[in-house]
């Protein structure tokens, strides 16, 4: 896989990305929309992604494939908090890999996503997952829960819990060149100060 941090999105970006979020929706209720984004409606969320990468305000990692194609398969978003005071803060969203992709690169993609957290010289990743969703894979990869919303979001009328979690670069990278893994084994679901 190739993965890449792009500056701009270009049509053929936009389009692969609304076409794998779509892959996703159908199969899964966890990007927040439950059926495939309309092209329109797609296109609108892609210009927004790319007028936020032209202005510096969203780091977007696109995982590629290595053909000639290289269609977008993968990607993530992080996004820096605004404050002052929180600007060791980044927010990791729209985590989304291509059904027929998964099993291929995830560490890999999740190793990226640190350099590029470490290299931004921020220290806290945070982010938002359903019970739904891979809140135990974001565990095992050294996420921590510091906060629970049991009416996070509704599927058909019915409240889904949320999870608010947060991970610490250094400590993610450390326990990578200790043990040569990313996996970590005894993370404690419970809320954790980072400071301990």
């Amino acid at each position: 896989m190739i993965y890449d941090w792009p500056r701009r999105l270009s049509d053929k970006d936009m389009l692969e990305i609304i076409d794998l979020m779509n892959a996703v929706a159908v199969r899964e209720h966890t990007l927040g929309f439950f059926e495939p984004l309309s092209q329109e409606a797609g296109l609108d969320l892609m210009r927004d992604y790319d007028a936020q990468l032209r202005r510096g305000e969203l780091e977007l990692l696109a995982v590629r494939t290595e053909d000639s194609d290289r269609r977008i398969v993968g990607m993530l978003t992080l996004e820096r908090a605004h404050l002052p005071a929180r600007r060791h803060v980044i927010d990791m969203r729209r985590c989304v890999i291509a059904p027929d992709s998964r099993g291929q690169f995830l560490l890999q993609g999740w190793e990226q996503a640190l350099y590029k957290v470490r290299d931004m010289g921020c220290e806290v990743i945070t982010l938002e997952v359903r019970d739904d969703g891979p809140f135990e894979l974001w565990r095992r990869i050294g996420f921590r829960d510091y906060g629970v919303l049991p009416d996070y979001a509704r599927h058909d009328g019915a409240p889904v819990t949320g999870y608010f979690m947060y991970a610490s670069c250094s400590e993610v990278l450390e326990h990578f060149e200790k043990t040569g893994s990313w996996i970590f084994d005894d993370i404690p679901a419970a809320v954790v100060s980072i400071a301990s």
